[in-house]
């Protein structure tokens, strides 16, 4: 299933915004936080605990009471609106909804489900996702659309639903699923309840992220290619023939996809050739920009343009400063660190809006 699903959680602290002093200078050196004329979004967690940082400061979003996680926001007027999870007193993952700060429980916590994105169109919130089915041990991929579950699958494959997003009516979802005597998921797509494939079995399915621009569909999609764990990326235009991205090196991770104009940026991560350290990236057009250096690996998770700025949202290992990991985000290259890496914390999605 999705690895991001499965990662562990850390324990929550403070935010405190400082300066790695002990890191070497250069393109990943920390800076103050970018005061503009906009507003700056990250979701993710910090700790056991999902939050969001508006402008770098912090809002608590998890309720204490178990492991929390924010995976995905939208920003509609004056709302701000998250989903992810929450482990409640039972042990069981709650699929969790967040508008401004305020939790509603999207399923009733009898079996594991998690909110993986979230689209707003006019009055309406649509949530994909997914829920443990009943009487057993596989997921269904499924949507909420203002509480109300439509399930996309039946019990008798394993299914995720990572992204949504609407053109008119029609009611977009990717994710993957696997029949339970494959040994590879593969990455799929639903237009209206109905399902297409993207991919075979010769792949395995890593990643998957959509968007809207104006009337246009992308759909982004990383799976792993060899026994050597490699991905490789493609998106897709309304459907129609995938791209590559192929920028020379043997491992490419998209994770977040946007459009400016007539630009596509995907954000994400890779090693460059000869090297196993892994490094924040993103793509312009297929043409890569590399946000990291090393020592420690660095993965970008979520990408927003605003002009001619770019912000990319992710986290940095701790790496020789012994920390857990730390919350930041680049903008045009240059960090601006969210949390002090002394727990484990990353961005899972970044908005920029005009104040």
């Amino acid at each position: 299933m999705k690895h991001n699903l499965l990662k562990a959680f850390t324990f929550l602290i403070t935010l405190t915004l400082i300066f790695q002093a002990c890191k070497k200078g250069g393109a990943d050196e920390p800076t103050q936080l970018d005061q503009s004329s906009f507003d700056i979004y990250a979701a993710g967690r910090e700790g056991y605990v999902a939050k969001y940082w508006k402008n770098g400061n912090a809002v608590i979003l998890g309720s204490g009471s178990g492991a929390s996680d924010a995976n995905a926001m939208a920003i509609s007027g004056n709302d701000v609106h998250i989903v992810g999870s929450e482990i409640n007193p039972a042990g069981t993952y709650v699929a969790k909804y967040w508008k401004n700060g305020i939790a509603t429980s999207l399923t009733d916590g009898s079996r594991d489900a998690f909110a993986n994105d979230v689209f707003i169109q006019g009055n309406d919130v649509y949530i994909a996702g997914q829920e443990m089915a009943p009487g057993k041990s596989t997921y269904q991929a499924k949507y909420w659309k203002n509480g109300t579950p439509a399930i996309l699958t039946d019990g008798n494959q394993q299914a995720i639903a990572t992204g949504i997003a609407l053109i008119g009516n029609d009611v977009y979802v990717i994710g993957e699923r696997r029949n339970l005597d494959w040994l590879n998921s593969i990455t799929s797509y639903w237009k209206n309840g109905q399902l297409f494939d993207l991919a075979d079995r010769s792949v395995a399915a890593a990643d998957q992220a959509i968007t809207v621009s104006g009337s246009d569909l992308y759909l982004l999609w990383s799976e792993t290619y060899n026994n050597s764990g490699q991905s490789q990326t493609r998106y897709s235009k309304n459907l129609g023939t995938p791209t590559l991205i192929n920028d020379g090196t043997p491992d490419v991770t998209g994770n977040s996809i946007t459009v400016n104009g007539n630009d596509v940026y995907v954000a994400g991560y890779g090693t460059g050739n000869g090297s196993n350290v892994i490094m924040a990236k993103y793509w312009k057009n297929g043409l890569p920009v590399v946000l990291s250096t090393g020592p420690e690996s660095a993965f970008g998770f979520s990408i927003a343009v605003s002009g001619t700025d770019v912000y990319v949202g992710g986290s940095r290992d701790g790496g020789a400063n012994g920390g857990s990991g730390t919350a930041q985000y680049w903008k045009n290259g240059t960090v601006v660190s969210l949390s002090n890496g002394s727990q484990s914390a990353l961005i899972r999605k970044i908005i920029v809006v005009k104040k």
